[in-house]
């Protein structure tokens, strides 16, 4: 995993995603939930005219993921799927920074994180002051 990488704050943990993966970063979004829809989808988000599903990134990879409020911080990812229709987001706590990732950087999942939650690690980072945990949106999302 040699390259940029978006960092972000969700429940008390700094994660990553690749940068070429991200659309944009919205940082008020009020979206629309959605009645019987399951736990997982937070909502659905009018961004200038697509349809874009808010997923709880939480609730995918098994956690309990809290409930989120309108007005959130999000980031859009650019269309994993090629179908245009298909449009997907997620909730933050907030934003951080862009930071340069080099391979010998990256060190896999410590093994205590198994199950479903350590099948969408891509790598851990140690940074000066935390580890930084590098989340496989292909992966997540494909479920």
């Amino acid at each position: 995993m040699t390259g940029k990488v978006l960092t972000f704050r969700l429940e008390g943990g700094l994660l990553g995603i690749d940068i070429t993966l991200v659309k944009e970063i919205s940082r008020s979004v009020e979206f629309t939930p959605v009645p019987d829809a399951p736990e997982y989808i937070v909502g659905l988000f009018n961004m200038r005219g697509q349809v874009v599903t808010l997923l709880n990134l939480m609730k995918m990879i098994g956690k309990d993921g809290k409930k989120w409020e309108q007005k959130s911080a999000c980031i859009f990812l650019k269309n994993l799927q090629g179908d245009a229709s298909d449009q997907v987001g997620f909730p933050i706590d907030a934003p951080g920074d862009v930071v340069d990732i080099e391979d010998e950087q990256c060190e896999p999942p410590p093994a205590n994180v198994g199950g479903m939650e350590g099948e969408f690690i891509e790598c851990v980072v140690k940074l000066e002051d935390e580890l930084l945990i590098i989340i496989d949106p292909l992966k997540v999302f494909e479920q």
